[in-house]
């Protein structure tokens, strides 16, 4: 039982958690496929071993098709969870968390026992967060929050980024006051 529920609930702990050793970045290429999509109008083949996408070009939109991942721009480069087989790979973290949703999987066929199966789906609860808890402290730099940006305030002279109309120079911090290039 273990041999046939093990690939699965192996992928759904993957996706579950962005786990560092699971991390990958590929630069994809583009495709001469057309997009059924007019705002994504290029189409890159998603990576064989893609589990879950966390990010394109720091937060660039972007739509999961089928096997292909539909993008703004030609030459995206994607973040995501990859799959991982070998289980020498596997971060202590992440083995406690899968033994709980395996066994949470297997009580249920071996005995239909609901109260068992709901101690191991919280116990897999549990060591999530655990998980989630450490490699945010491991990784503090990924959790800051990014700049929240917005185009039609960026077109009104907000937002940190300079706009120009004219000679006329808005930016970040002057209140609504204009700066004229002579």
């Amino acid at each position: 039982m273990c041999k046939n529920f093990f690939p699965v609930i192996r992928d759904r702990v993957l996706r579950d958690h962005s786990w560092s050793f699971a991390l990958s970045y590929e630069d994809m290429n583009t495709t001469t496929e057309t997009s059924p999509e007019p705002d994504f109008p290029f189409v890159c083949a998603k990576p064989f071993d893609l589990i879950r996408i966390l990010e394109v070009d720091d937060g660039e939109e972007y739509r999961l098709v089928g096997n292909r991942v539909l993008t703004k721009r030609s030459g995206a480069r994607i973040k995501y969870v990859r799959r991982v087989e070998d289980p020498e790979q596997f971060d202590e973290l992440f083995i406690e968390a899968l033994q709980y949703a395996l066994a949470a999987e297997i009580v249920i066929t071996n005995t239909r026992d609901v109260q068992l199966a709901n101690f191991y789906r919280n116990e897999y609860e549990r060591r999530l967060i655990v998980a989630r808890s450490i490699d945010s402290a491991e990784n503090r730099h990924d959790m800051k929050p990014r700049p929240r940006r917005s185009h039609w305030i960026e077109a009104r002279g907000g937002g940190g980024i300079p706009y120009r109309r004219g000679n006329t120079v808005w930016t970040e911090g002057t209140e609504g006051k204009q700066i004229v290039e002579g």
